[in-house]
């Protein structure tokens, strides 16, 4: 064997032992999602690392669909996620349809919101307004859904 195979070959294997002993830093993120008008459907929650992934459904890292039982307020919480650059987007689906609906023109009819209540009246925020740094062992958050007429 080369040096440099040997090399590579113990660093792999520092590293493999290294993560079974010294796990990742993960945190717990807590929603509360507040401004529920209607008591039926399912609030839809999805969680997205990075800009490249920003509201992309197929790249969420972690999604949860929560029954709506009652106006107000409702939590959602997503543990054991790594440390990192996140957003999240949400939207009651008021009808249960598992979409969000819209008019004619593409404007939602149901309320959405994101994470640090980022609001753009004609699209979705910019990512580095929704954006948002996980690194505390627990995190909360208060995500106010709205429709897009009072966005």
């Amino acid at each position: 064997m080369t040096l440099l195979k040997i090399f590579a070959l113990v660093s792999t294997v520092l590293f493999a032992t290294a993560n079974a002993y010294f796990p990742l830093a993960t945190s717990t993120l807590n929603l509360s999602i507040q401004n529920i008008e209607k008591a039926t459907g399912n609030i839809m929650v999805a969680v997205f690392e990075g800009e490249e992934n920003f509201l992309k459904d197929d790249k969420a890292v972690a999604s949860k669909i929560a029954l709506v039982e009652k106006t107000g307020s409702l939590k959602v919480s997503f543990p054991n996620l790594p440390h990192g650059d996140y957003s999240v987007a949400v939207y009651h689906d008021v009808n249960g349809n598992q979409k969000l609906d819209t008019n004619f023109f593409g404007v939602p009819t149901e309320p959405y919101g994101f994470s640090n209540n980022a609001r753009s009246k004609w699209g979705a925020p910019k990512y580095n307004v929704a954006r948002f740094q996980l690194n505390q062992l627990e995190q909360n958050m208060v995500i106010d859904v709205k429709k897009w007429s009072k966005q």
